[in-house]
């Protein structure tokens, strides 16, 4: 009986925790209900950047449960056809029949032309930043819990994010840039 609570103690610890991605619609319609912030992760099926991400640093148990917990995720194809409803407009993507590649509406409209490119949004729906580009566990990790915690509020100089990076703890065990 031991060597079976060890056992699944073993394979529990080795479960893998993913991000509970949701669209941007129904992460909205979950921010009437109960207030949180959006980390939208803007990508294309063919961006390896974008899959790297998600193989390295989203599938890391501590950090998507970091993220299920304080955020509402949602994970965006800038090339898809999904319709989103936004402060009182519709986006879509009305070039995909001609255009295999074609950029959605809702992308142009955040400014998003790199892949992937992770949007946060306060708890009112509002676009706090965009941050473009490939990052590791430790990035991510930097930026979840920076706009979590809203510590972002008070870095506004280049000095003061050089030395919050610099002295950074990390918690949710990242162990790549």
């Amino acid at each position: 009986m031991k060597w079976m609570v060890v056992m699944m103690l073993f394979i529990t610890s080795f479960a893998t925790a993913q991000v509970n991605w949701m669209t941007m619609d129904e992460a909205l319609a979950a921010q009437k209900k109960e207030p949180k912030k959006i980390l939208l992760k803007a990508y294309t099926n063919t961006c390896p950047n974008c899959k790297w991400m998600e193989k390295h640093a989203f599938d890391k148990p501590a950090i998507s449960a970091f993220i299920n917990k304080n955020y509402y995720p949602v994970k965006f194809d800038v090339e898809g056809i999904e319709t989103i409803n936004y402060k009182g407009a519709t986006y879509s993507n009305p070039m995909k029949e001609r255009y295999k590649n074609s950029q959605h509406e809702f992308a142009g409209f955040m400014r998003i032309f790199e892949y992937p490119t992770l949007v946060f949004f306060d708890e009112t729906g509002r676009i706090i930043n965009p941050v473009p580009g490939k990052m590791g566990p430790k990035k991510l990790e930097i930026y979840i819990t920076m706009l979590a915690d809203e510590t972002y509020k008070s870095i506004n100089t280049g000095k003061k994010w050089a030395d919050y990076q610099a002295n950074f703890e990390y918690l949710l065990q990242g162990d790549s840039e």
